[in-house]
């Protein structure tokens, strides 16, 4: 029975380092810049393709989206929105612009640069402290608390939203928490849109 438990701890944890590099960008072959346009299988530096190192072998590097960042703040997240607790590790994060939607007809109101965050991280604290850790982060930035969407599949879920008005109109920013547990730690995934830095 040990055995079996091991086994569905470690496709957990593997599920979980999945995601977290799927959020953070991580890729092979062609990609996505920020921009959208398509990468061919150069490296970052412009470098040509890497060679095979066995015959058969795999014939490019993986590639990371610009927008990600491994262990650290993306470019252009907001550092100050999510403070990594002290018994935490910060995996990856990402951030990008968010599509600009069209005002309403007739309004002057401008409308509001917007950016797409992720961060990922790694905690020892059981599921319900690091939703409780969350809350009281996001609720000291000015966040309510909401209703979340379904889990799927994940351990626990939950949502916040931030409503502000200003003379661009109201700016609604939201975020969703989801937590992993995968036995040894607890993998926290903080996602959403917020107003541009």
């Amino acid at each position: 029975m040990p055995r079996l438990a091991t086994a569905r701890r470690t496709a957990a944890l593997a599920a979980a380092v999945g995601l977290a590099l799927a959020t953070a960008g991580c890729g092979t072959g062609t990609g996505q810049t920020a921009s959208g346009s398509a990468t061919s299988g150069s490296t970052a530096a412009g470098s040509p393709e890497p060679s095979a190192a066995v015959a058969g072998g795999p014939t490019e590097l993986p590639t990371f989206d610009p927008s990600s960042a491994v262990a650290t703040y993306a470019q252009g997240f907001p550092p100050d929105l999510f403070p990594v607790p002290e018994d935490a590790t910060l995996l990856a994060s990402s951030a990008q612009p968010a599509p600009t939607s069209e005002g309403a007809k007739g309004s002057k109101a401008k409308s509001v640069a917007m950016t797409q965050v992720t961060l990922n991280l790694s905690s020892s604290r059981k599921t319900d402290q690091v939703i409780k850790q969350a809350k009281q982060i996001l609720t000291a930035q000015g966040f309510k608390q909401i209703s979340a969407p379904d889990s799927s599949g994940l351990t626990a879920q939950t949502a916040f939203l931030r409503i502000t008005k200003g003379k661009s109109g109201e700016v609604q920013e939201s975020l969703v928490v989801g937590v992993l547990d995968d036995g040894d730690r607890r993998l926290c995934s903080i996602s959403g849109t917020v107003r541009t830095p």
